[in-house]
C-alpha cells in the first residue's frame, strides 16, 4: 500500500469537503471526509500518516470531544480546527490541547494550505520520534533485570563502588553489567 499521508476532514459542509479534496490533490496526499466525529473514530487508523481537520460544531460529538477522544486513544495525528462561529473558550481549549491552529470560516486558501502543511510536517516529526523511541524501547527490553538495576543506579550518578556495595556484589560484576548495558543499548 502506498504510504501517502491523508487529510481526514470531519465536517458536514460539502464546500469544505470540496476544498479539502482540491488541496489534498495539490499537496499530493489523500483526503477522506466524514460528516460526524463518530464515523471518523470508527476508521481504523493504525499507523496512518496525516492530519485531522475538524469543525467545532458537529452533529453528535463536537470537535473538542473528538480531539479528546483522539488523545485518549493515543492517536498522534495533529488536529486543526475550522469554524464559522469560533467561541473563545473553544479556541483556547483546542490550542491548550495542542491543536495546530484554528481558522475562521471563510478563510483564505493560503491560510488552509499553510495550516495543512504545518500539520503534515508535524506528523512526520512525531512519527520519526516515535520510531526512535521504539528503537530505544527495543534495546532496553534486551537488558536483564540485574542490568536494568545497575543502569538505573549508574544513571543516577552513583559510582561503580557504591553500586557494588548497595547490590552486595563485586565491583568487577558491576563493571561487567555496565559494559553489557552500554553494548546492548548502543550508548
Amino acid at each position: 500500500m502506498n504510504d501517502l499521508a491523508t487529510i481526514f476532514l470531519v465536517d458536514p459542509d460539502p464546500m469544505m469537503q470540496q476544498s479539502i479534496a482540491e488541496l489534498a490533490d495539490a499537496l499530493q496526499v489523500r483526503s477522506e471526509c466524514f460528516d460526524r466525529a463518530e464515523a471518523f473514530l470508527q476508521t481504523p487508523l493504525g499507523s496512518r500518516r496525516g492530519c485531522v481537520v475538524s469543525e467545532f460544531r458537529l452533529h453528535g460529538m463536537n470537535g473538542i470531544a473528538l480531539q479528546e477522544a483522539l488523545a485518549h486513544n493515543h492517536c498522534h495525528l495533529p488536529i486543526l480546527f475550522v469554524s464559522k462561529h469560533p467561541e473563545t473558550h473553544l479556541v483556547v481549549k483546542a490550542i491548550k490541547a495542542d491543536a495546530v491552529t484554528v481558522l475562521d470560516k471563510p478563510f483564505s486558501r493560503q491560510d488552509l494550505w499553510d495550516a495543512l502543511t504545518e500539520a503534515l510536517q508535524l506528523n512526520e516529526k512525531v512519527r520519526r520520534l516515535d520510531s526512535q523511541h521504539d528503537l530505544i524501547r527495543k534495546r532496553f527490553s534486551c537488558l536483564t533485570p540485574k542490568e536494568r538495576e545497575v543502569m538505573k543506579m549508574i544513571a543516577a550518578g552513583k559510582p561503580n563502588k557504591v553500586v557494588a556495595n548497595q547490590l552486595a556484589v563485586s565491583v568487577r560484576t558491576i563493571e561487567s553489567r555496565r559494559h553489557q548495558v552500554f553494548k546492548k543499548t548502543g550508548a
